[in-house]
């Protein structure tokens, strides 16, 4: 049964949400000629869809938890080990992802590992206790109906960068200002919360 706030965020926030989302994959994937994804976490799978109807992008979707509707067909698997060989993936795909991991170096790693050229992350930074307060707020809203892990594990910028460092990666492209909502929740909830980036492998010198 669904809470008032569930109705709330199902009303005022899950489309526009999905409409900006994919505004923003759909420029990626133009602008770097993306012609296959795999989405890690695909949830229901509706912004996999929406990208196909949009965009010549071919898209598979795997999660830890498959729901009972979902836009495209979506894989179970463990949440560790990706059924999918290193490099087979020329791009890997994570939105609002690994908050919802316990162990969030360890699933971007594999991400990394099946990912032949690019990684699409959409995530957000944590700048302090208010920040958490709200990032929390906006997960327990979202994902509590749906039985979603939720261990609040996010990052700051200095961890992000870290991680991208310690996988030997690049930015290619980055955004922070998604305008993911409207009216008040736009003023409370976007604010310097989100970022969408995409990643690649560091060029290796062939001397090395």
């Amino acid at each position: 049964m669904k809470t008032l706030l569930s109705t709330f965020h199902d009303w005022f926030i899950y489309d526009r949400r999905m409409s900006q989302l994919s505004m923003w994959i759909s420029t990626i994937i133009n602008m770097f000629h993306i012609s296959e994804i795999l989405d890690v976490g695909a949830g229901d799978g509706k912004i996999d869809n929406i990208l196909m109807e949009k965009n010549d992008v071919q898209i598979t979707g795997i999660d830890v938890l498959v729901r009972d509707k979902t836009f495209i067909p979506v894989t179970e698997y463990d949440g560790r080990t990706i059924p999918y060989h290193s490099n087979e993936k020329q791009t890997t795909m994570m939105i609002d992802v690994l908050h919802h991991t316990d162990d969030p170096e360890r699933v971007f790693s594999e991400v990394v590992r099946v990912s032949d050229e690019y990684i699409l992350i959409k995530d957000h930074i944590l700048h302090g206790w208010w920040s958490l307060l709200k990032l929390k707020m906006m997960d327990y809203v979202g994902n509590k109906q749906y039985s979603v892990n939720l261990p609040y594990n996010y990052l700051t910028e200095e961890q992000w960068n870290k991680m991208f460092e310690d996988n030997n990666l690049e930015i290619v492209y980055y955004a922070d200002k998604l305008d993911l909502y409207t009216f008040l929740c736009h003023l409370f909830f976007d604010s310097n919360l989100h970022f969408i980036a995409l990643l690649k492998r560091k060029e290796t010198s062939k001397w090395n």
